[in-house]
């Protein structure tokens, strides 16, 4: 006879919420496990100095673009389009971000505050070129808190979409964003890499965590939409 599972347990394990996003995780996999066979071989700061050999004033706005998309502008125009679709789509997005800032937060500034950036790791030994605008930043370099914040994000709108090739593009911002740490001289890709790992993690577990109390529910409130109420009336 099979036993039966506890709701709880159903719960804390997803298997349709993992299934219906499968080209993203899967996608994101095969970066974890190239990720990890490249720490075989991984020389911290090599990564730095080929970016550093091959920057331009192109890339250099390029990278700064996508940088910006794990800032505050960036983020309060997603908070903004959220309020507007469902008001439980705002609030899992807002305590999914300051979970992420919190975390990340912590192992920065009590677990690993002595991982320098860039900036410091090469004073006196090599002569990094900084993009203009850039602040130059020089303690809690490990994990990368603007990737952990960009994967979380466009997860979890890959989550809210439900679109795989739109899943696919989010996905490729997020590791352009992680990508743009490291062009800009401020992360090392051990950084970036754990980085996009805390910000999937993260968003998995608080995903999972509301999803009785926010995501299903049937609360008039969380499933009001501004934009159906006042706009799509109009």
């Amino acid at each position: 006879m099979t036993k039966k599972l506890s709701p709880i347990f159903i719960t804390l394990m997803p298997h349709q919420l993992i299934h219906e996003h499968r080209f993203f995780l899967g996608v994101f996999a095969i970066y974890l496990v190239l990720g990890a066979l490249g720490f075989l071989f991984y020389d911290q700061g090599s990564e730095t100095i080929f970016f550093d050999r091959h920057h331009s004033d192109f890339l250099d706005l390029f990278f700064v673009f996508f940088t910006r998309l794990a800032e505050w502008g960036f983020l309060t125009f997603v908070g903004v389009v959220l309020l507007f679709s469902r008001l439980k789509y705002l609030f899992v997005y807002l305590i999914d971000i300051s979970v992420v800032g919190i975390v990340i937060g912590f192992l920065k500034m009590n677990v690993f505050p002595e991982r320098v950036r860039p900036s410091i790791f090469f004073s006196g030994q090599y002569k990094l070129h900084f993009p203009e605008g850039i602040p130059v930043l020089t303690q809690y370099s490990f994990p990368s808190g603007h990737t952990a914040v960009a994967f979380a994000v466009f997860f979890l709108l890959a989550i809210y979409i439900k679109r795989t090739w739109v899943s696919l593009i989010l996905l490729g911002a997020a590791l352009l964003v992680g990508i743009s740490r490291i062009y800009l001289m401020e992360h090392f890709w051990i950084d970036v890499y754990f980085g996009s790992l805390a910000g999937i993690l993260i968003t998995l577990l608080v995903y999972i965590g509301l999803q009785k109390t926010m995501i299903h529910s049937d609360s008039k409130l969380l499933n009001l939409s501004l934009y159906e109420r006042y706009i799509k009336r109009k």
